[in-house]
C-alpha cells in the first residue's frame, strides 16, 4: 500500500434488495478500510478499496467489530464505496 493516504470518503451503503435505491450510508475511517481490508479483500490494483466490494452476509461480524455498525437489515444489500473528499 503507498504510504500517501488519498484524500477519499469511504462508507459502508445498503441498497433496497427491492428497487436497488440507497437507504443507508454509514461512515468508514482510514483506519477502518485499513482493518477492512483483511475481510473484504480488494482488487491488487486497488489497495484502497476506491471501488465497491460486496460485503456478504458470512463477513458481518468482522465487519460489525470493525465499524460498530450492528446487524444488518434483511432488506439490504450491502457494499463499500467512496467518493473524492472536498
Amino acid at each position: 500500500m503507498s504510504s500517501e493516504e488519498p484524500r477519499v470518503v469511504w462508507s459502508l451503503m445498503g441498497f433496497s434488495k427491492a428497487d436497488e435505491f440507497l437507504r443507508t450510508e454509514f461512515p468508514i475511517s482510514r483506519d477502518q478500510i485499513r482493518q477492512l481490508r483483511e475481510v473484504i479483500k480488494p482488487d491488487a490494483d486497488d489497495p484502497w478499496m476506491y471501488l465497491g466490494y460486496e460485503v456478504p452476509l458470512e463477513v458481518w461480524p468482522a465487519v460489525d467489530a470493525i465499524l460498530h455498525c450492528g446487524p444488518p437489515d434483511p432488506g439490504l444489500d450491502y457494499q463499500t464505496g467512496s467518493y473524492a473528499a472536498e
